[in-house]
């Protein structure tokens, strides 16, 4: 289901329920602050901040206790850390975000939150994302591409989407048993599938937060190679998809997202093939030799 911001600026309808940021940390001393600044600016009460931190030796920790966290510690793995975050949470709403994600405006969750009044069974809101004005060629390139094969999914109801960064229904997430720990990659899209398989709806907001990810091709390399392990162990169900739609996605909407975009005058396209090239010597060996 796909709902835009200005049907819901427009709705009569009130809600207010509680909210919990739940935010899993190590050495996020430099995106923290914008992250946390947007959080406390928006245009709502009931807000709790949940951080699990990876015992960071920045000012990772020093920063969330400036905006008044509740902090947890656990070094086992980002999905056992997500996890604990929603058993720590108190509210109605847990929004399971990353320390990288900016609410681009005071209003966001004002109106975001009111997608789940639509139906009781929606366990999500999925909001698309967009790079900072000020990011690189290649963060900009990763994140539109991102962007196009979860727009596909949705439309060809394949795969799965809706997984991190979005806002949830906590009892709906506790009544699946939230993240699967023995995941310590891609746990976020376990989470959606044992949503999806549950018959819980996924709502996509068009009103997209900030996703300061990804900075460099580097970056992007090595966040690669950490999935590419998760296929080898995994198997290549990893994400519900074949061998084929996985190709299909990096190559053909990826080609077919740089022509159109190039004609619509997005030079940050050009960058593709560096960023495919990338990803596709950090992923050749666990996709081609995947179990299936």
């Amino acid at each position: 289901m796909k709902v835009d911001k200005k049907s819901l600026t427009s709705s009569e309808i009130e809600s207010k329920p509680s909210i919990s940021f739940c935010i899993p940390t190590k050495n996020e001393g430099e995106d923290l602050p914008s992250c946390l600044e947007s959080i406390v600016n928006q245009n709502y009460d009931n807000i709790e901040i949940i951080i699990v931190d990876g015992y960071s030796s920045d000012n990772t920790v020093k920063i969330a206790k400036k905006y008044g966290c509740k902090i947890y510690y656990d070094n086992v793995s980002l999905a056992n850390s997500r996890q604990i975050s929603i058993e720590k949470s108190s509210r109605d709403i847990v929004a399971i975000w990353d320390a990288d994600i900016i609410i681009p405006h005071k209003n966001w969750l004002k109106y975001a939150i009111k997608c789940f009044l639509l139906d009781e069974k929606i366990s999500t809101v999925w909001p698309t994302y967009i790079a900072p004005h000020t990011g690189s060629w290649a963060q900009k390139c990763h994140i539109a591409h991102s962007m196009l094969i979860f727009k596909d999914r949705v439309e060809k109801n394949r795969g799965v989407f809706g997984g991190g960064n979005c806002l949830f229904r906590r009892n709906h997430v506790l009544s699946v048993g939230g993240f699967d720990t023995s995941y310590n990659f891609g746990e976020d899209m376990i989470l959606a599938k044992r949503l999806k398989e549950a018959g819980y709806k996924v709502v996509q907001y068009d009103d997209p937060v900030i996703h300061d990810t990804m900075k460099s091709l580097r970056a992007l390399y090595n966040r690669s190679l950490w999935g590419s392990k998760a296929f080898e162990s995994k198997g290549i169900t990893f994400y519900q998809q074949t061998k084929f739609d996985i190709l299909r996605e990096q190559y053909y909407l990826g080609f077919k997202g740089m022509i159109n975009g190039l004609t619509k005058g997005y030079i940050f396209w050009l960058s593709f093939p560096f960023l495919i090239m990338t990803k596709s010597l950090a992923y050749s060996k666990s996709i081609l030799f995947a179990k299936n």
